[in-house]
């Protein structure tokens, strides 16, 4: 996809590495990817935010996809404990880790309430000590 042809206003791509991404921004002509989806999550995140550090230098905004598969299963009780200060659930912790990591998540529910629940994450804020206990579950 070209500027020239006019089809597209924003591009998005998903699970594109560094290579993959350097090769597009290389390219004068190619339409600018502004979203990088990738299966970034407390459960998952080899590298620390490297990749988040990457794509944001490019103005590339990553988005965890599944950004709760195996989390609460795996990590749910240290979530939990950490989400008691603030009243929160373990799903919120871990969506909140994502948002202060740098990232944005898109979640999927059929349930009206844990929809609300997933986007009330942006009224209070993890300390230093919290985000790196949460990066060091997996």
């Amino acid at each position: 996809m070209k500027l020239k042809d006019k089809t597209v206003d924003d591009l998005a791509v998903s699970n594109f590495s560094a290579q993959q991404l350097d090769a597009i921004l290389s390219n004068e002509k190619s339409i600018r990817p502004t979203v990088n989806q990738l299966p970034f999550s407390v459960a998952y995140h080899p590298g620390g935010t490297q990749m988040i550090d990457y794509n944001t230098e490019r103005n590339i905004l990553v988005q965890s996809w599944s950004p709760l598969s195996r989390v609460l299963r795996t990590y749910g009780r240290d979530l939990e404990a950490i989400g008691k200060r603030y009243n929160k659930s373990a799903a919120q912790v871990g969506l909140r880790w994502i948002v202060q990591s740098g990232a944005s998540f898109c979640t999927q529910t059929k349930s009206r309430s844990h929809f609300e629940e997933d986007l009330n994450v942006f009224d209070f804020v993890l300390t230093d000590d919290e985000m790196t206990a949460i990066s060091r579950l997996a």
